[in-house]
């Protein structure tokens, strides 16, 4: 998102963002400042220990109390125990595993994450997007082979001490050759358990391979073979590839016509490839199969988007797909598209990535961005999967046309790159910078924030920001550009792309700032005020 106020020092601002800062319905337990953060349980025992792993052997990192408010996440059961991996609200980093038996759901919203625990036909799960991105509501199906004790004792061979036995894994596939089904489905097995290991642990391209290796394994075994399908969709949807989810889903339906759970995935695939009506018509099927309140709010934009874009014109090229009507001109029309693919060349070079699928655009006028969008009156710009820009009173691109197309379409790189879990001031920093924006009218205020104890702390805006008011807004885009000009400054745009790198590996944000760029939060607030003194000449 693209704001569209500038961030002026003075008391009052300094004021409001102490205000922020100290108060507690806006930070709680290390959340972004905005309404609420977004538990889904709390403790209902009075001790809770938090392990590092999904067994009492384990090391216990930490001891929660009662009322703590947590949000779960994948949920494991062994033939004794039911573990939940579970973080602090507002943080991207597992904290660690819990005993199910200790917490209590506060809401009805799915687990998020890829359950290894979903018995019947389906279980929701959530994966955060950027800031302005609504969840995405993904069902999952566990067979009955994964619930069976057969399972459990593959798993216990091919993890332990929270490490994938790879020789073990070998092992059954070894057994399998004789063409046994009881050894084909233990090697299935074995490459499924390793896939959610992978998944769990962040490593989307191995979860694939260890998906993909079931699937053979696996091909006698319809129910298994369909959860593997809809994990490997899973993974693709989160990737961004749209069309190779699609690929998976259609012959997950094959082996089981009429899932609700197909369709809800089906859906969000067709809307990330900008195919409403095919999205509306799945989520619609989805909604007669198997009602779901997540999947209404999904079809209810859908259906808003299909209602704004019906008299609309379009525009194609190799990376975009541009929607606008009569308050953009087919001369607008064709120069925004050949900005965007100049702008999409330059951050493929910049940031050493090409997003796979062709991004969405869609122009309107000014309130028809306000009521579609439902943006903050100080958003310039959106991108929630498709960048959504007004152009009322416009007959060609201009400067600042341009800068809120590079702004929008970096957050779209970076949405990719990082799977959606970018911190935000990262995200939109990084697009401030892209775009052309640098620090120097802003370095005073921050300085002064900072060396008056009155700034807010980097990790602490790293969730949504959408409800801040302009004020603090502006703070939290200037605080974000300056950290990401100091990591320019040292690091260049190599550093950001090693940074995204270690990011989608490592076990937190400030882990993958360690391994990448040799600092911490705290070291890069102090840097990042040092850098603009230098710079700035504060």
């Amino acid at each position: 998102m693209r704001q569209n106020w500038d961030w002026a020092v003075c008391s009052p601002c300094l004021a409001l963002i102490l205000f922020f800062l100290t108060s507690s319905t806006c930070f709680a337990q290390g959340a972004a400042p905005t309404a609420a953060p977004a538990g889904n349980s709390v403790v209902k025992i009075d001790s809770l220990e938090v392990h590092s792993g999904a067994q009492q052997s384990s090391d216990v990192v930490q001891t929660l109390k009662k009322g703590d408010s947590l949000v779960l996440g994948l949920q494991l059961t062994t033939t004794s125990d039911s573990w939940c991996s579970v973080k602090l609200p507002g943080q991207s980093a597992r904290l660690g595993y819990v005993q199910c038996s200790g917490l209590e759901r506060t809401d009805r919203q799915p687990v998020a994450g890829p359950s290894a625990n979903v018995s019947g036909e389906s279980k929701e799960t959530a994966v955060a997007g950027k800031a302005s991105r609504p969840p995405i509501h993904l069902p999952l199906a566990r067979s009955a082979a994964e619930s069976s004790s057969e399972y459990e004792r593959v798993k216990a061979a091919v993890v332990h001490d929270d490490t994938l036995d790879g020789p073990k894994i070998s092992e059954y596939e070894r057994a399998a050759q004789g063409g046994s089904s009881a050894a084909m489905t233990r090697a299935a097995m074995a490459h499924s358990v390793a896939g959610n290991f992978e998944l769990d642990h962040g490593d989307s391209d191995s979860a694939i391979e260890q998906y993909r290796a079931a699937l053979p394994f696996a091909a006698k075994q319809t129910a298994l073979s369909f959860g593997i399908l809809m994990r490997l969709a899973y993974i693709h949807l989160v990737r961004s590839e749209f069309s190779t989810a699609l690929v998976f889903l259609d012959k997950a339906g094959q082996l089981v016509p009429g899932s609700a759970a197909v369709a809800q995935l089906s859906g969000q695939a067709y809307y990330g490839l900008n195919r409403l009506d095919d999205a509306i018509k799945e989520w619609r099927a989805a909604q007669r199969i198997a009602p779901n309140p997540q999947v209404a709010m999904s079809l209810e934009r859908a259906e808003r988007d299909q209602a704004a874009e019906a008299e609309s014109h379009e525009g194609e090229t190799s990376h975009f797909v541009l929607r606008y009507q009569g308050g953009a001109t087919p001369q607008l029309a064709g120069e925004i598209l050949s900005t965007l693919e100049e702008h999409f060349r330059n951050l493929q070079t910049a940031l050493d990535f090409t997003p796979v699928e062709p991004i969405g655009v869609v122009l309107y006028t000014k309130q028809e961005f306000r009521d579609i969008t439902l943006a903050p009156s100080w958003a310039g710009g959106l991108n929630d999967g498709r960048i959504r820009v007004p152009v009322e009173g416009l007959n060609s691109v201009t400067a600042e046309l341009s800068r809120v197309l590079k702004h929008e379409l970096t957050h779209s790189f970076v949405y990719q790159m990082s799977l959606g879990r970018c911190p935000t001031w990262l995200n939109e920093g990084l697009a401030q910078w892209m775009e052309g924006k640098r620090s120097g009218e802003n370095a005073k205020g921050l300085i002064m924030a900072y060396e008056r104890k009155q700034y807010i702390p980097l990790e602490r805006l790293s969730g949504p920001w959408n409800s801040f008011p302009a004020p603090v807004a502006g703070y939290a885009y200037a605080w974000g550009l300056a950290a990401v000009e100091f990591i320019m400054s040292r690091s260049g745009a190599w550093g950001i792309s090693r940074l995204f790198a270690n990011f989608n590996s490592a076990s937190s944000f400030e882990a993958a700032m360690g391994a990448a760029l040799q600092t911490n939060y705290e070291d890069l607030e102090r840097g990042t005020v040092d850098y603009l003194r230098q710079t700035y000449g504060q």
